[in-house]
């Protein structure tokens, strides 16, 4: 995996997610809403971009500093990634919920650059570097919210998440996995 700057930055923005969440204090059915309607014009893309090639030709062409070959079919990551926040708004208090979005938007860039640059043993496809970078990124993202204990399993669940749930799907797995722990521990 290249390190793709854009990309990264695009992932850490789940950080302004989560600022608009807890700093203006919307409330979680207004959060959730909104979440979810995103994900809903982001579905419908993803049909119309799989159905008609030159809406996939013009998104690729627009978007091509975010893609990567994995997302040329099926669920774009940024709709699962959308989808896992929306979904952990939905199921847990703003606290945990933050704190799974977090995780993902500052482990998952992290873990993929120092992953792709940090030479270390392999474990399930993925580098022991990496999940290093994922866990103390994730523990600090989630420490935010919840006590050291708590945030320690919730950060031990990123990383587990990370690192089993393939390249597309941990955008969804890692919020709603950690944002479940930490409201489970709390």
């Amino acid at each position: 995996m290249t390190f793709h700057p854009a990309r990264r930055l695009f992932h850490a923005s789940g950080i302004v997610f989560v600022l608009a969440y807890q700093g203006l204090d919307l409330g979680r059915p207004l959060v959730a809403g909104l979440s979810w309607g995103v994900v809903a014009v982001l579905l419908l893309f993803d049909l119309l971009r799989n159905r008609f090639p030159h809406v996939q030709a013009t998104f690729q062409a627009a978007f091509k500093v975010l893609l990567q070959p994995k997302d040329e079919r099926g669920l774009n990551t940024s709709t699962l990634y959308f989808a896992g926040c929306a979904m952990a708004v939905t199921l847990v208090p703003a606290a945990p919920a933050c704190g799974g979005i977090l995780a993902l938007a500052l482990g998952d860039p992290l873990a993929a650059i120092v992953g792709s640059s940090v030479r270390s043993p392999r474990w399930n496809k993925t580098s022991v570097a990496g999940s290093a970078a994922c866990f103390a990124a994730a523990l600090l993202a989630c420490r935010i919210f919840v006590p050291w204990p708590t945030a320690c399993a919730g950060a031990a669940t990123a990383t587990l998440l990370e690192a089993v749930s393939g390249a597309k799907l941990d955008n969804f797995t890692m919020p709603v996995g950690v944002a479940l722990v930490l409201a489970w521990l709390s």
